[in-house]
């Protein structure tokens, strides 16, 4: 998430805002490995990149805390393998 921040810097964020997308990114990352295991490669830069990007998006549109930006990130990941239909 910090290097998705990094390379953004049209994105500005509190330190505490900050510290809550990286919390939601982490766990975003720990459940798509434990339940998708080796299928999909979750540490692709495009692939990191994109669920940076929902759980920004997510805090753009008002979405409050870790949990919820995590949530974001999960349904972006099973709209892009499949499991969202």
């Amino acid at each position: 998430m910090l290097s998705y921040l990094l390379t953004h810097p049209e994105f500005s964020f509190s330190a505490p805002d900050t510290a809550d997308l990286c919390e939601a990114f982490d766990m975003a990352l720990a459940e798509l490995h434990a339940r998708d295991g080796a299928s999909v490669n979750w540490e692709a830069h495009e692939v990191r990149s994109a669920l940076a990007a929902a759980i920004v998006q997510a805090k753009l549109r008002g979405a409050r805390d870790s949990r919820e930006l995590r949530d974001h990130a999960i349904r972006l990941a099973d709209t892009l393998v499949g499991k969202g239909q």
